[in-house]
Order: structure tokens, then sequence, then C-alpha cells
């Protein structure tokens, strides 16, 4: 099932548009004389910078509207869309990914997208499903490596593997482990699923969301106890949770 809809198309398309006139006007604007170009005035430009003004504050209308109810959800797509590739983009820049305000935005990102991905869905084959785990899961003493094969593990107890083994095996779907962005495009591509649960922290979880466009992404943030990207664990009882809604 895609992610584009055709709510999220339009919104793109009117937003786009609108915003690549206006900056097609400014430029030639000085040189309207010259081309003869007298239908370029004063006013088509305010007209184009209301319209995009307007396009801009219908989409922050109705995520307010959407943040405030997990029931009612106009245009959900709308809202994700201005989330994840218009607000994001700026609070990535303005704010360093281990920052609160980095971290409390990127939350309300995840948790908006986990609604639109679970909120009345229809079921998945388990053979459909993808879970998506970083190597720092593991232990980082272990000399088993799963990042090939999950089923390398051991069962010794000390990471949270030998637990998602155990739901690999109890719902029979398929996890992989990626070491980066690049092994999870790759291990995406050859496995093509219908919906993924990705476990990540804050920044790789959502820049996954945001660039993985054609396929719905489920994110489950992991828990850091000893620091990022080392011996990290995520919250089993909330992946089986996710699987219980999407199977």
């Amino acid at each position: 099932m895609s992610m584009k809809s055709w709510d999220k198309n339009i919104y793109r398309f009117l937003l786009r548009g609108n915003f690549l006139l206006l900056i097609l006007i400014f430029i030639i604007y000085p040189f309207k004389s010259f081309f003869n170009l007298s239908f370029i005035n004063l006013s088509l430009v305010l007209s184009l910078a209301t319209s995009f003004l307007a396009i801009l504050s219908f989409a922050f209308l109705i995520s307010i509207i959407n943040i405030a109810s997990n029931r009612l959800l106009i245009f959900p797509n709308v809202s994700n869309y201005l989330f994840y590739h218009i607000i994001y983009p700026m609070v990535h820049k303005l704010f360093k990914t281990q920052s609160y305000k980095y971290q409390k935005y990127s939350d309300l990102l995840i948790k908006y997208n986990n609604i639109i991905r679970t909120k009345d869905k229809p079921r998945f084959q388990s053979k459909d499903i993808l879970i998506l785990l970083p190597h720092c899961l593991q232990n980082v003493d272990c000399p088993y490596k799963i990042t090939h094969d999950i089923n390398n593990c051991h069962d010794c107890g000390k990471c949270v593997i030998q637990d998602l083994k155990q739901i690999q095996n109890e719902y029979d779907v398929t996890i992989k482990v990626a070491t980066g962005g690049t092994i999870a495009r790759k291990i995406i591509h050859d496995t093509r699923p219908k919906i993924i649960l990705a476990v990540a922290c804050h920044r790789d979880l959502t820049e996954g969301i945001k660039d993985i466009d054609v396929i719905p992404v489920v994110g489950v943030l992991n828990e850091r106890p000893n620091g990022p990207c080392f011996n990290t664990t995520c919250d089993i009882d909330r992946i089986k949770q996710i699987l219980n809604k999407i199977l």
C-alpha cells in the first residue's frame, strides 16, 4: 500500500506550484518591460503570495485539529507532508539532534505518523511485514554478529535480540538488522515489504520515515541507557502491540 495519496499529492502540487511561480515572477519582474510582460504587476505577485500563505495556513489549521484529536483526522497526509517536508527541515537546521527541542518535535512526528499508519488500515499478512532494527541493539561484547541473520543470536539474554528473535518466530515476520541508511535501503529493496516497523533513535527514525515515501513506516524509538549507539534497547511489548494491530 503506497504512502502517497491524492490529498498529499494535490497539496504538494499546489504548494510547490505556487512557490515556483512566485519565485519565477520575482526573477523576471525587473525585466518585464524588456519582454513586454505587462500582465505581471504587483497585484499578481500579492495574489500568488496570498495563495501560497493560504495553502500553508490550511495545512497548519488541519494539523492543529489532527494533533488535538486521535480520532478526527482531516487530510492526514497533508499534515504529514507539512510536518516532515516543511517544518522538520527547519527544526533540523536550528537544533542539534541530541537537543531537547529536536527530540520533542521528533516525538511528535513519530507519534502522529504512527496514528496515520495504523488507523483504519487493512490488515497485512506476516510475509508483507519487515521489522528493521539498528545494530546497536546487540550487546557490544557479543561474538555472534546478527547483522546478516538474526538467528545467529545464541539466546544469552544480555540484550533484546533474543526477544526479537522470538517475535520473528511467533509472528512469522521478517526481521533484519541495518548498520546504516544504505544497508537499510538495500534490505527494503530486496525484501519488498508492504509495511515497515522500524526501531531507531530520534534522528534515524525521523529521517527514515521522511525518506521512505512509498512504503508506510511505523516507528518505535529505541532506549539509550548507555548513550547513543551503544547497548541500546527497545520496548518489546510495544512492538507486539503494533504487530497485533496491523496483522
